[in-house]
């Protein structure tokens, strides 16, 4: 074999456990010439992690998921002490239930607005099902590398407007089977797409502390619950200002603890994942202005919320792809 099957043998074997003296055996290299190649793959950005179990070494491929990512983004309000931005969550591309247009039309008006940034608070995708999985029939684009290479030539285009996003559970799907990062991929191919990591990211505008985060569970009853929790969390001193929180397919607005905490609705229609769990869908955008005091400390946060009350079908039939340029 040469190099490259070798690699690419090497991260075939890691996706379960398995140890330096099996490999060796697998490939008929020593144990050191195995280290060496775990090192390239490592600095491919492949999380191959090691570990020491009686007189072996073990190995376990991560695939792309980030390990030591920045935690904190930086951002400063204009002269009028104001940062605008638009916030959204669940554009789910690669479901039948995206909704392009909406898209679209939300980036048309936080264009209008004057909102320049956007930030996404994850499951940009609809993530990979296998094929026994009943809402597998609900993607018509089921494979990693389709749906990257869809949102690479989809996602609306604005000259002057960045998107910064974090991916969510829907999106780590893709790391779960195909140990893929979509999040690194799409920002690869797209220079107005920015990838902030997984899960939850840190954004700091002037001296406010803002917390984007992506739920991971289930809805509750009552709205409010799932940030409370959150909140309830974080200790005095690690309480962000404003919360984002996306996930929850809804919009709500309320101050907890001195935290400022808005869920974020979703931008694509009804699933048949959410009428089976029966959850309530909220469909819109949030565009909102965050004015500092002359510390730079946080003195408002307006929200404008735009919501789209009816949806539309089989869009994703027809997608429409959103460029422009700045006048």
């Amino acid at each position: 074999m040469d190099k490259r099957q070798i690699l690419e043998k090497l991260k075939e074997l890691t996706q379960k456990e398995i140890s330096l003296s099996q490999i060796s055996d697998a490939l008929n290299i020593n144990n050191y010439e195995i280290l060496g190649y775990v090192g390239e793959l490592n600095s491919e950005g492949i999380n191959i992690i090691r570990q020491k179990k009686e007189d072996d070494i073990y190995l376990f491929n991560h695939g792309e998921r980030d390990f030591h990512q920045n935690p904190t983004y930086k951002f400063d309000t204009d002269q009028n002490n104001e940062f605008k931005f638009m916030v959204i969550s669940d554009t789910r591309f690669g479901s039948k239930q995206q909704q392009l247009s909406l898209l679209n039309d939300s980036y048309q008006t936080a264009y209008d607005l004057g909102c320049y940034n956007v930030f996404l608070c994850g499951n940009i995708s609809e993530g990979v099902y296998p094929m026994s999985n009943p809402y597998a029939e609900e993607c018509f684009i089921n494979d990693t590398i389709g749906q990257v290479d869809y949102i690479t030539r989809n996602y609306p285009q604005i000259d002057g407007m960045k998107t910064y996003f974090i991916t969510g559970p829907k999106d780590e799907t893709h790391l779960k089977r195909n140990k893929l990062n979509i999040g690194k991929r799409i920002s690869e191919n797209r220079d107005d797409m920015v990838y902030l990591g997984q899960g939850s990211v840190k954004i700091n505008i002037d001296n406010i502390n803002l917390l984007i985060f992506n739920s991971k569970s289930a809805k509750t009853y009552t709205v409010s619950y799932r940030m409370q929790q959150q909140v309830n969390s974080f200790r005095s001193e690690d309480k962000p200002d404003i919360l984002l929180y996306g996930g929850l397919l809804q919009m709500e607005k309320f101050t907890h603890r001195d935290v400022q905490c808005l869920s974020i609705p979703s931008l694509c229609s009804t699933t048949k994942e959410m009428r089976e769990k029966r959850q309530d869908n909220t469909v819109g955008a949030r565009f909102i202005t965050v004015t500092s005091d002359n510390y730079g400390n946080l003195l408002s946060c307006r929200s404008k919320d735009s919501i789209y009350y009816k949806t539309i079908d089989n869009d994703y039939l027809k997608p429409k792809v959103l460029k422009l340029e700045r006048k």
